[in-house]
């Protein structure tokens, strides 16, 4: 079964040459590339995830608005109106569906949705802001704006009608399926720590390399004997280097779950050093293509807290260390 699936991704990635190159050569797409990629996928990219992931993208999406209710009761914030980011935002799915669950619980929400994607935000205008505005998930209480912007310069000055953004501007940030296209995610992250106010929080959701001693439940025909070697399999010869590194340019990020706690940034300003406390994780093989448990997703929620110069220190010595 492996050899098959391995046969048609293939397939398709001789169909998109450079993307095969890249596969033969063991390299990540270019930037360009990537933008091409998307650029071309842009239109039927909401499609496409619902098939691949057997619509449990829709859930994940909404996951993330309950985390942000969870902050809004957690810290008492049930009257003020909560600015939310939505980082690497594609076409804004996400937004659309965090919208049905704040129009549910009547949350006060201003999202700002960025994306570099000029194609993707496109679709974003045309087709999903006209549908959430139909479905009524905004209003006096509730706005969403999508706007242009570099995940990787998220301050500073405007560059290229890129926008950035002020220090402590945001309550909470979305991450869905969005860090793994960031070649520096690291600096992007660091970025966030400063956009996000004091107490503010972090949920971010991507793919994670499946646990090997996990062994999940598989349809009858295949048996679920040695379903952990053959999703770990799977991921290590189909998912990782065909799917994800070269028909996508994305990156494995998950070590960043565990890596996220020891990133830090010093508020020149301020004099203060802040950094990330978790406040959950969470990490589970789903059920994608012909509803098969073959790739293994993760999510995490962190809280941004203000450390000693000592701990922030100690948290950038052995980040270094384990990223050299």
């Amino acid at each position: 079964m492996l050899f098959i699936i391995k046969f048609i991704i293939k397939l398709r990635l001789r169909i998109l040459d450079s993307a095969y190159k890249n596969y033969i050569k063991d390299e990540y797409l270019s930037n360009e590339e990537v933008a091409r990629i998307y650029e071309r996928e842009a239109r039927f990219y909401e499609k496409k995830h619902h098939l691949t992931t057997n619509f449990r993208d829709t859930w994940w999406r909404r996951q993330v608005a309950l985390d942000i209710i969870d902050y809004i009761r957690i810290n008492g914030k049930h009257t003020e109106r909560i600015a939310v980011m939505d980082v690497a935002t594609g076409t804004g799915l996400s937004v659309e569906e965090m919208l049905n669950i704040f129009k549910l619980y009547d949350v006060a929400v201003s999202i700002t949705a960025m994306d570099y994607n000029e194609k993707m935000l496109e679709v974003a205008h045309t087709v999903i802001l006209p549908r959430i505005k139909a479905a009524h998930l905004i209003n006096e209480k509730r706005s969403v704006t999508f706007l242009r912007s570099d995940a990787r310069n998220l301050l500073g000055k405007p560059k290229g009608g890129l926008t950035t953004f002020s220090q402590k501007s945001f309550d909470c940030v979305s991450i869905m399926f969005g860090i793994g296209g960031i070649d520096d995610p690291v600096s992007c992250l660091r970025d966030i720590l400063l956009i996000l106010k004091p107490g503010g929080i972090i949920s971010m959701h991507d793919i994670h390399r499946p646990y090997v001693f996990l062994n999940e439940h598989w349809p009858f025909f295949i048996g679920s004997k040695n379903a952990a070697a053959f999703t770990t399999l799977a991921w290590e010869q189909i998912t990782t280097p065909l799917v994800l590194q070269s028909l996508w340019g994305w990156r494995d990020v998950s070590k960043l779950f565990y890596l996220l706690q020891l990133i830090t940034v010093r508020d020149v300003k301020n004099q203060k050093f802040y950094g990330f406390t978790s406040l959950s994780f969470f990490m589970d093989t789903e059920s994608w293509w012909f509803n098969l448990p073959v790739i293994s997703t993760a999510k995490i929620v962190v809280e941004k807290i203000e450390l000693t110069e000592e701990e922030a220190s100690r948290r950038s010595n052995l980040l270094s260390f384990l990223l050299a």
